[in-house]
């Protein structure tokens, strides 16, 4: 968990300060000693760079770089003190290099015990297999899937509202567990994706209420959506009667793949891009065709005109 926190806080780092080009991820091994191995990561990013006398000042507690020229970035830069000292703790140390006005790398080499020398597999084949998605590159679609989507931030509603819109599904929307409740007692939904961590009742408070007042039974399925993604996360959520979980922030394959899993067969249909016109294009072709009308009546004007 803690090595996965050092890795999502130099990734955001690096996108934070990186306008154009692209953010890499490396992680390799760099040596292995009976059950130990050695990985060495790696972020490389095509951001704005860091001047040699500033790079000391990364891993000062409240310091931000050149404070005019990155007004309009967010953060206390209090990413890097806590990457230096969780390395620190764990035996490890951050390694800098960077070309100003080029883009920075950023490194550390760790020690890791190895728990099973049985490969993982094959990571396509699981990724087809998790997504639901086929080699012919079709995607679900589920216009009449009825879904609530629960949390308490605006940004995240909008987040999986927007990913749904490629499957044709127009979620309903509730911002705490009470507005959940009341749209519950209103409306029978397909799949309800319910946030853990939300004021006043939270996920597991919302659901517990909910069962109790008879407005998700036994065959319902709800989501839990969590930020607390770590060892152990699924059966904990699964103790608490839920069906599944997504981690946050929401992978638009993860979804696809819950939602190929859990809504009814005669909602589900998969299509290929380009087999269902968005609206943009329908708007175009009406455009067009009322053009080629207004052509072809001026046309027969003037031969009336004319004649």
């Amino acid at each position: 968990m803690r090595l996965t926190q050092v890795v999502v806080n130099l990734l955001t780092n690096a996108v934070k300060y990186t306008r154009e080009g692209r953010v890499d991820l490396y992680i390799d091994e760099a040596g292995r000693t009976d059950d130990k191995i050695t990985l060495a990561v790696k972020v490389k990013d095509t951001g704005i760079g860091i001047k040699s006398e500033d790079i000391e000042k990364l891993f000062e507690s409240f310091t931000r770089l050149e404070e005019t020229r990155n007004r309009n970035i967010e953060g206390t830069g209090l990413g890097m003190a806590i990457v230096t000292r969780l390395l620190d703790m764990m035996g490890s140390g951050l390694e800098v290099k960077s070309t100003y006005g080029e883009g920075s790398e950023f490194s550390f080499k760790i020690q890791q015990t190895v728990m099973d020398d049985e490969p993982l597999g094959d990571y396509a084949q699981k990724a087809k297999q998790l997504t639901g998605r086929t080699d012919d590159g079709t995607y679900l679609y589920a216009p009449k899937a009825r879904l609530l989507i629960v949390d308490d931030n605006e940004l995240n509603l909008k987040v999986i509202k927007n990913l749904l819109k490629l499957n044709g599904i127009v979620p309903d929307l509730a911002s705490s567990g009470k507005q959940a409740l009341t749209m519950l007692e209103k409306n029978k939904y397909d799949i309800v994706f319910l946030d853990h961590m939300m004021p006043e009742m939270d996920g597991i408070e919302t659901l517990e209420a909910a069962r109790n007042k008879g407005l998700v039974g036994e065959n319902d399925i709800v989501i839990a959506l969590t930020a607390n993604a770590v060892v152990g996360a699924r059966e904990t959520y699964l103790a608490a009667g839920f069906d599944e979980y997504l981690s946050k922030p929401v992978d638009v394959r993860a979804l696809e793949s819950t939602l190929s899993r859990y809504l009814p067969s005669e909602m589900k249909q998969y299509l290929k891009k380009g087999d269902i016109k968005s609206d943009r294009d329908k708007e175009k072709e009406l455009g067009d065709k009322k053009a080629g009308d207004d052509q072809n009546k001026e046309k027969a004007l003037a031969d009336e005109e004319i004649l």
